[in-house]
């Protein structure tokens, strides 16, 4: 059963000089919640550390993956978690401190007024801080493109967000296909389409401290691919 009503939860591969920071920053948040992780068996020991860390905190949560499967498959597991544990509300994040807990309470702040608050660098307020000079202009690519292709207005690509549990109902999750990054824009996508009132509050996302980026080629195609399957299903 849930300790606290909301659960943030963080997908892990690679990640232990960043995990415990950012345990700290969650932990010095004023809102009690409960921190589920998802490691995917990461050869750099992630999933060691944080069984640790669980040991000491009940509070902590970990679910441990046999190989690395993908963001979107991890969701997927936070979502049914929630709802079996009766959460009320799950927060999800990036493992790598891009996502600055500072901006929890202001996800919050909205969840009862919405079903999703979308933690958007593109808001009033909202940015993107030490990203190079060829990832900066392609995330507004992606971002236009959505917006005109999909109807979809909003911060799609990035994966903090606060989901009102009640509304995360199978039938509509189950059809999401993506496994990787393109999760996050068809996950808002069909939730939209099932009628979900979404919010977006600012954020200024940060460069990742430690280790390397999860983004490849491979992950590129998928989200392009997904892109012109849920533009054509749309016409």
């Amino acid at each position: 059963m849930a300790k606290n009503e909301v659960l943030v939860f963080i997908p892990t591969y690679n990640e232990l000089q960043n995990v415990e920071i950012l345990y700290k920053e969650i932990k010095k948040n004023k809102h009690d919640v409960d921190i589920l992780f998802c490691d995917d068996n990461s050869p750099d020991g992630t999933g060691k550390f944080l069984d640790q860390l669980a040991k000491k905190d009940p509070t902590v949560f970990v679910m441990h993956r046999e190989k690395k499967l993908g963001l979107g498959t991890a969701h997927l597991c936070a979502f049914e978690y929630a709802q079996k544990h009766n959460y009320r509300y799950l927060l999800t994040m990036d493992a790598d401190l891009t996502h600055d807990p500072i901006y929890i309470p202001a996800l919050l702040a909205k969840k009862d007024s919405s079903d999703i608050v979308v933690g958007s660098r593109y808001a009033d307020g909202g940015g993107m801080s030490g990203w190079g000079k060829i990832r900066l202009p392609f995330t507004y690519f992606w971002k236009n493109l959505i917006k005109n292709g999909l109807g979809m207005p909003y911060d799609c690509t990035g994966a903090y967000r606060l989901y009102n549990v009640k509304v995360l109902k199978p039938a509509v999750y189950q059809k999401v296909q993506s496994k990787g990054f393109s999760f996050c824009i068809e996950s808002l996508y069909r939730l939209k389409q099932a009628g979900c009132k979404i919010a977006e509050v600012p954020i200024k996302a940060r460069n990742r401290m430690y280790g390397k980026s999860k983004l490849s080629m491979a992950i590129m195609k998928e989200a392009a691919f997904t892109y012109c399957r849920l533009l054509f299903e749309r016409k």
